[in-house]
């Protein structure tokens, strides 16, 4: 075999590369050549609020309750990642161990690990991690008997 003969995926790669970087180069000042001209002026230059003009300069804050839902989605999301591949690959876990299996070691860690995600699932619930509306709040528009 003729040593040229192992260069010629780099070449490939190498020409595909000059190709994303002219294609990128050719989107990104092309519009700027042929397209119009951008007029500025205080009213297309301030911020759009649903066609209303704007209230007031700095930003509305949020609540760290929003914060906090979107940590335990990610936490949560993460796990489903976790319980697709042991999913996929059950039927090869359980095997015994003689076949190359780990045998049922794969569905006790996996139980172990649900039971902690699942500890933590409860702590967010009590402490009220998922609830949108403060119990003072819900407690206020309760009627009392």
């Amino acid at each position: 075999m003729n040593p040229a003969d192992h260069f010629w995926p780099f070449i490939a790669f190498g020409a595909m590369l000059i190709a994303a970087i002219g294609f990128s180069i050719i989107a990104v000042t092309l519009p700027s050549i042929l397209g119009p001209r951008k007029t500025h002026n205080a009213i297309k230059d301030s911020a759009y609020e649903c066609g209303m003009p704007a209230e007031s300069g700095r930003p509305a804050r949020f609540s760290v309750k929003f914060y906090v839902v979107a940590m335990l989605f990610i936490l949560f999301d993460i796990e489903v990642v976790f319980l697709i591949a042991w999913g996929v690959l059950y039927r090869k876990l359980i095997r015994p161990e003689a076949a190359g299996g780990i045998g049922w070691t794969a569905l006790v860690i996996v139980v172990i690990f649900l039971l902690i995600l699942e500890v933590g699932h409860i702590y967010a619930w009590r402490s009220g991690a998922l609830d949108w509306a403060s119990w003072r709040s819900r407690a206020q528009k309760e009627p009392s008997a």
